[in-house]
């Protein structure tokens, strides 16, 4: 049994004056601690990723690895965009962009376990083809879940972390859902965090004149409009360096 917490007594709130001498009542730092474990529950991030930190704290965290000078770049840039949330409705939400195996998804569960922990944000993760079955699953005869089940929670959560966008085949269904998705959230101002392994490509950029056999975009996957939509929406962050996953880890292992 836990041990009851010296300066809340269990309750959950704590007593603090002001310079003024006045009482008020503030949540408790333990009741914070116990409200960020039930959030990082809730939020679908999966255990592989449950430790990502920013910086490793204690064995039951792991901090994020610099391999090249735009890593420190990313991890500033997300630190900061943490510690400044929930900041201005018209404060843009971030969109961590390069090949695999750079650290993308560490650093947006980075983002989202501080907001969880410290600030008690409701964080919900998906990765893009999580998602789309997930909602076809809700078509099954017996399913037992509707649609609005799976797509209501994505639309309202506080924070949005869609993962690895653009992968696989996309449909024109998958086109609707994720438009769906991304333009209820920027209508309604709600941020979002968004990681891709998909060149992004400029907004008015055409396929026309391009090599057939080049690598699709994600205008090309995901179409113009919305891709113009994400770069108002998202700053955009681009990371390089070789991939952690076939060179680092893969070294440490064998070495």
């Amino acid at each position: 049994m836990a041990a009851e917490c010296a300066i809340c007594s269990g309750t959950g709130y704590a007593l603090r004056e002001d310079t003024g001498g006045v009482l008020t009542s503030v949540r408790c730092a333990c009741e914070i601690g116990r409200r960020g474990k039930r959030l990082l529950q809730a939020s679908r991030i999966p255990e592989r990723y449950a430790h990502c930190s920013f910086d490793s704290e204690g064995e039951h965290s792991r901090g994020f690895e610099i391999h090249d000078p735009s890593h420190e770049t990313a991890l500033g840039i997300c630190r900061r965009w943490a510690e400044a949330f929930p900041g201005e409705p018209e404060d843009p939400g971030l969109m961590l962009v390069g090949p695999p195996g750079l650290g993308k998804t560490h650093l947006v569960i980075s983002v989202a376990r501080y907001l969880m922990e410290h600030k008690g944000v409701r964080v919900l993760f998906y990765e893009q083809r999580a998602l789309l079955k997930a909602l076809q699953g809700t078509f099954e005869t017996g399913s037992g879940r509707q649609e609005s089940d799976v797509f209501r929670p994505v639309l309202d959560c506080e924070l949005l972390v869609l993962d690895d966008l653009g992968a696989g085949r996309t449909t024109e269904w998958a086109k609707d859902v994720l438009h769906d998705v991304i333009s209820h959230r920027y209508n309604a101002r709600k941020p979002i965090l968004i990681t891709t392994n998909v060149t992004l490509a400029a907004p008015d950029e055409k396929r026309a004149g391009r090599s057939v056999d080049a690598p699709l975009t994600l205008a090309d996957r995901l179409g113009v409009a919305l891709i113009s939509r994400l770069h108002e929406m998202c700053r955009i962050v681009t990371l390089g360096g070789k991939d952690y996953r076939t060179g680092v880890l893969a070294q440490q292992r064998f070495s």
